[in-house]
């Protein structure tokens, strides 16, 4: 007969297994911190990949990365707001996050001037 310590020891480590083979989308809230960065020219491979995965082309510009457990999940680019994701992962929260930090960096568009003055009077005088 096997020991009640040793089947709680068991399970317990079969759940710890099963845990790290889930995917990080159905892992427990808070367990993986994620980071968003400006990506390097040590990410192309990852974002190659990335790419591939969700048959996308990598954004062009300058972009934001999303990291957990040293994974790059999501990108997008600065410039343009395209976005590529890991489509095997729950990645439309995290996809979200880096839409609000590249808006937030984002060069504001000029905006129209008011001008107050005829066009006529603009205008250089016909000669």
């Amino acid at each position: 007969m096997l020991n009640d310590n040793f089947l709680r020891f068991l399970s317990r480590s079969r759940v710890e297994d099963l845990h790290a083979r889930r995917p990080i989308s159905q892992r427990r809230p808070g367990v993986a911190p994620i980071t968003i960065r400006h990506a390097a020219a040590d990410d192309m491979k990852a974002l190659v990949r990335l790419a591939a995965l969700d048959s996308r082309r990598v954004p062009s510009g300058e972009l934001f990365v999303a990291e957990v457990d040293g994974r790059l999940l999501a990108a997008t680019s600065i410039d343009t707001g395209a976005v590529i994701a890991d489509p095997f992962e729950h990645t439309a929260a995290i996809v979200d996050l880096l839409q609000i930090h590249a808006r937030a960096v984002r060069p504001a568009a000029a905006l129209p001037a008011v001008v107050e003055q005829r066009v006529e009077e603009l205008l250089p005088e016909a000669a």
